[in-house]
């Protein structure tokens, strides 16, 4: 079991964190940056924190399942938070394909003909995204520690 919690642990805290620290950290820190540029630098970000998000999308569910069936014995075995952690990540998945193949796509396409006001309409769509995923991220994290106890 040690291995994928732990696998399973890191990939949750470099998403949630990488979440967290790129709209309560990074956020402010450029918002003096002229339009092009804080686009520019938020492109550059995103691009390498989603090549570890797309690591993690397949990490998370493979060591849930993997606990799941091989440590529990298959879901009869496990508890309601189990079911509710499995959803709301599904979920939360669902919305990085969402901002990956759409708004991050479409704002690096409008960067790249130089709309830098239709660029930023898409930063603030992912911002929002974002903001929805952290707060998912946050709640499954706490249902992981708590859940058992519920």
């Amino acid at each position: 079991m040690a291995i994928p919690l732990s696998i399973h642990l890191i990939s949750a805290i470099i998403w949630i964190g990488g979440m967290f620290f790129a709209n309560w950290m990074l956020r402010p820190a450029v918002e003096n940056l002229d339009l092009p540029a804080k686009v520019r630098l938020w492109i550059d970000v995103l691009e390498r924190f989603f090549s570890w998000i797309w690591v993690i999308v397949f990490t998370q569910p493979a060591t849930g399942y993997w606990m799941v069936f091989y440590e529990l014995g298959g879901f009869h075995h496990a508890g309601m938070h189990i079911f509710l952690m499995q959803i709301v990540g599904l979920f939360m998945i669902f919305v990085f394909f969402w901002v990956y193949f759409v708004l991050f796509k479409n704002m690096k396409r409008m960067a790249k003909e130089e709309l830098f006001p239709e660029a930023g309409m898409y930063m603030m769509k992912i911002r929002r995204m974002v903001l929805l995923n952290l707060t998912l991220g946050s709640m499954v994290s706490t249902l992981a520690v708590v859940g058992r106890f519920l």
